[in-house]
């Protein structure tokens, strides 16, 4: 198991951040680089205000010499399964991996906190990544505990890169539609 938490400032409004980060990811996408795209497949408005969203993203990554025999390009999708929840401002997640997908669990949760007296927005996030390599086909036993530490290193640096650079996104969106 691997933990993985990080920090994000964004000098915007937690109301306009949350509901940005929620609501506008597939646009938001045009600003982040290293993801091609974001399509939602199921939004659910819940009776308590929540909001249960999936998302599919598709990742521009470079896959690792040492990991490019297991992981291919198009492995690099995932599925973000998440509930907005906008009278605590938490965003708790749950991330199916595009590649062995039985094998990687991930979830955490993402905070909006009012920041810079109000005018801005401190995003904090934490979870677990966890990676059972046993049994991988194609890898040979004795290897098979290099590898799972290999993908988890992989993997556990991608998500807290891409949710800083999603905040950075979201904020990027934000300043081309001016003022709200």
């Amino acid at each position: 198991m691997s933990a993985f938490r990080g920090m994000a400032m964004a000098r915007q409004p937690v109301e306009r951040v949350f509901a940005t980060a929620r609501d506008a990811l597939p646009e938001v996408a045009k600003y982040l680089d290293d993801v091609e795209r974001i399509v939602v497949v199921e939004r659910a408005e819940l009776p308590d205000g929540s909001v249960r969203l999936v998302n599919r993203w598709t990742a521009r990554a470079k896959i690792p010499a040492a990991l490019s025999a297991v992981v291919r390009p198009e492995m690099l999708t995932w599925i973000d399964r998440a509930t907005w929840d906008p009278h605590d401002h938490v965003c708790r997640f749950g991330i199916e991996m595009g590649f062995f997908p039985d094998r990687v669990r991930c979830t955490g949760a993402s905070r909006y906190e009012p920041a810079m007296g109000g005018r801005g927005t401190r995003v904090s996030f934490e979870g677990e990544l966890v990676v059972m390599a046993t049994g991988l086909p194609g890898v040979p036993a004795f290897l098979e505990a290099a590898v799972s530490k290999g993908i988890e290193a992989f993997v556990s640096a991608l998500i807290p890169g891409n949710l800083r650079k999603v905040v950075d996104g979201v904020v990027r969106y934000l300043d081309g539609m001016g003022p709200a």
